[in-house]
């Protein structure tokens, strides 16, 4: 390509001239080139010739130039935009120098003022043009001025940022605090030509700061806790009344004292020496511990110390906090002590302690309860009920077991099978509670009463010692009964022995093994008798000077018969009836309900239908009563008892009245006995017995009947009707009772007895012998 050359005002001709030569055509073309070149001027690169260049290279000439044009615009446009932003940056950054939070001063190595921005001059409430060319020192206080030029020196002699705090003369106020943050400026050649100084008002902070000072001094001052501060030589330059007060001494007497005197040296326990508790403290920082000291008067004193390095006007200094634990060691002392006694108790008492957890596992056994199981404590701890003593009554003593960790005190009799031998424990079982009242266990002890139960307890009859069809009959159903839990309630005339069923029905039940009570609710007075059945809390009543458990709460596990029920009060059916219904019930005067598992058997001589009908007795509570009913016959109609019946009374009447052997009682007296009408029932029988073994001649006795019975002209007979008894059933009852007392109005004479009877004494002997009636045979 042609170089283009020239100066620019002979470049535009040139051009023109040499394509209008070329191509007439190109004529317009050309011109338009021109146009173009004139508007170019200027701008065609040096070295380059136009003059020379056809039109193709004109163009091509030309679109270079553009392009050259439009670059230059862009970067024009770029500086444009630059010096726009550099504008705005600096008005920013004017307005955060002039109203920053903080004043800054801009000054020379002799502390002349360069430049301050507007929050400096307000921070001095002075105006910026008073300040400037000013010397920064005329505004320092007089006390400042070698300080404050030690510090300009500094600041222009070093590269790092320096601080320091003086006091400023601020116009119209007086003295403020201020911080001064300087950091030298430098010039071209390196030297520290001036120094940029932030000044803070710490006026306000420093007050601040004092105000905390005394804030802590006083929380120090106050404090229940001793403290106390000393140097790394334990020489003690600080404390607190409550220090001194600890060790007994007066106000600032322990100052300038060491520390190590305080110590009690002869305690072994201690868990570091003071000159100790000193290093370890200025190696780690704290400690932590227990320490034995003397008072000023020589009594020991427990303290918990903890102690914290810190430094103090250069120095390092230790802070110790002293809290008396005197009463806590103390009590800890105490409580070693009962634990002591609580373990010679616990190990020496003979009956059986046994301590079990949540899972109702014997956790601790005392030697009296290794001794009787014959069996070493870590082979029973860790055994339940079922491992121990079998599955019987195991349901029954979860349920109690249950009950103590909800809260309850459960006490009770019950009998357990240990090695094959059955063995009677009164048992008193309560929560085991943490110290801080939580309850986390049972604990039980169990006294072993079985030969004392085998004084008091005496064996009841089986149902084969039973030869009368009645009895027998009542006597099953009994037993039927016993293996049920349900209420049953027992009829008959007072006195025929319905105490002595509800007796066997406990002794072949599941609870035999729980104690039994018995309460004649026609014996004990109307306002005696709830404090009888449900207890009651001390201050209750008038005389109520304890608490007592009632018979229902006593007959825990066991049977509680309430005999004559049909003249307990109406106030009592109705709490009783709600007892049935929940099994918990509240003392006289209490107000905590307390559970209860105890069988219920009532009894009664009266017709409850008709007392209900009277209004004496609840309908509801017969409705919950009349579960089963049993009803026991009079002794008239089981004659045939009487041999059983007077061996079993004359053996307990021979130990009740201390005799050396059980008398007999005279053959023909028995026939006495078998003769007579027992309006009494079983009641009466006892009474003749014992009466005759007082005053009658022994070993063998004669046995006299009430006269007023004996000679009786009326005679009565009660017949049951109905529970499957026939007709020849009632006729042969009436007929052998019939004869039974014809044979005794006629002193055991047949042929008087046939003529009573009104038939023949051949038909008197077969009646006789079908109902197995015995009589000597008098002359006539």
């Amino acid at each position: 390509m042609p170089v283009i050359s020239g100066p620019p005002g002979t470049v535009v001709p040139t051009i023109l001239g040499s394509v209008m030569q070329n191509d007439e055509r190109e004529k317009d073309e050309a011109e338009k080139l021109r146009r173009q070149a004139e508007t170019l001027v200027g701008r065609v690169p040096a070295g380059r010739d136009v003059s020379t260049l056809a039109a193709e290279d004109m163009r091509k000439v030309i679109h270079e130039l553009q392009i050259h044009q439009a670059e230059l615009e862009i970067q024009n446009e770029e500086l444009r935009r630059t010096q726009l932003e550099l504008e705005t940056a600096r008005d920013k950054y004017a307005d955060l120098y002039n109203f920053a939070p903080v004043g800054y001063f801009t000054f020379n190595d002799s502390g002349l003022i360069l430049d301050v921005n507007h929050s400096g001059a307000l921070l001095l409430n002075r105006e910026r043009r008073f300040l400037i060319q000013k010397p920064f020192a005329a505004l320092v206080s007089a006390g400042d001025f070698p300080k404050f030029y030690l510090y300009l020196n500094k600041v222009f002699q070093t590269d790092s940022k320096e601080s320091c705090e003086i006091n400023l003369e601020k116009q119209g106020v007086g003295q403020i605090r201020v911080r001064l943050d300087s950091i030298a400026l430098h010039g071209a050649e390196g030297e520290a030509e001036t120094c940029r100084t932030a000044v803070a008002d710490i006026t306000e902070l420093e007050r601040l700061k004092e105000e905390v000072t005394r804030t802590r001094e006083q929380v120090l001052l106050n404090m229940m806790e001793g403290v106390c501060v000393c140097d790394e030589r334990g020489v003690i330059n600080f404390a607190n009344p409550a220090f001194d007060a600890m060790f007994g001494y007066n106000r600032r007497e322990l100052l300038g004292r060491n520390i190590t005197e305080l110590e009690d040296c002869n305690y072994e326990e201690n868990s570091a020496t003071f000159p100790q508790i000193l290093n370890k403290s200025l190696a780690d920082g704290n400690w932590r511990g227990h320490l034995r000291c003397n008072k000023k008067d020589g009594t020991p004193l427990y303290v918990k110390l903890t102690t914290s390095l810190v430094s103090l006007f250069g120095r390092k200094n230790i802070i110790i906090v002293w809290e008396d634990i005197t009463t806590l060691k103390q009590a800890e002392a105490r409580l070693r002590d009962s634990e002591q006694r609580f373990r010679a108790i616990f190990e020496g008492a003979s009956d059986l302690i046994f301590l079990k957890d949540f899972s109702r596992q014997y956790t601790h056994v005392n030697p009296a309860f290794e001794e009787m199981f014959e069996k070493n404590g870590s082979s029973i701890v860790g055994l339940n009920y079922v491992e121990l003593f079998g599955k019987e009554g195991s349901e029954y003593e979860a349920d109690v077991d249950m009950r103590v960790l909800d809260g309850e005190t459960v006490e009770e009799e019950r009998s357990r099978n240990i090695g094959g031998v059955t063995r009677r424990f009164h048992e008193i079982r309560a929560p085991l509670r943490d110290g801080q009242g939580d309850i986390v266990g049972v604990f039980g002890i169990a006294r072993d009463i079985t030969e004392r139960q085998k004084i008091v307890a005496g064996p009841t009859k089986e149902l084969e010692s039973y030869r009368s069809k009645a009895m027998r009959k009542t006597m099953q159903l009994a037993l039927q009964a016993a293996k049920r839990d349900s209420i049953i309630l027992l009829k008959g005339e007072t006195g025929a022995g319905k105490d002595y069923v509800a007796k066997y029905i406990h002794d072949h039940s599941p609870r035999s093994d729980g104690p039994y009570f018995s309460i004649n609710c026609g014996a004990v007075p109307g306002e005696l008798a709830e404090s009888e059945l449900f207890g009651h809390e001390r201050g209750s009543f008038t005389g109520a000077h304890s608490r007592k458990r009632g018979l229902l709460e006593l007959a825990e596990g066991g049977t509680l018969l309430l005999n004559e029920i049909g003249e307990l009060p109406l106030i009592l059916q109705a709490k009783l009836l709600t007892f049935l219904d929940t099994r918990k019930f509240t003392r006289v005067g209490g107000e905590k309900e307390i559970s209860v598992n105890a069988r219920l058997i009532a009894a009664t001589n009266r017709d409850l239908e008709k007392e209900v009908e009277e209004g004496r007795f609840r309908q509801d509570l017969l409705y919950r009563l009349n579960v089963m009913v049993i009803e026991v016959p009079p002794l008239r109609e089981r004659l045939d008892d009487l041999p059983a019946l007077v061996e079993q009374i004359g053996s307990r009447l021979a130990a009740d009245l201390q005799l050396s052997h059980i008398p007999v009682v005279d053959p023909s007296r028995m026939k006495a006995f078998a003769e007579y009408h027992w309006p009494g029932n079983v009641r009466e029988l006892r009474n003749v017995l014992e009466r005759s073994f007082i005053l009658g001649d022994l070993p063998r006795l004669g046995t006299l009947l009430p006269a007023s019975e004996a000679t009786e002209s009326d005679y009565s007979l009660t017949l049951k009707f109905g529970e499957g008894r026939t007709l020849k059933d009632l006729t042969d009852e009436v007929t052998k009772s019939l004869c039974v007392e014809a044979l005794r109005r006629s002193g055991g004479n047949k042929k008087e007895a046939a003529k009573l009877l009104g038939i023949a004494r051949d038909s008197l002997y077969r009646h006789l012998r079908n109902f197995g009636i015995e009589s000597e045979e008098r002359a006539e």
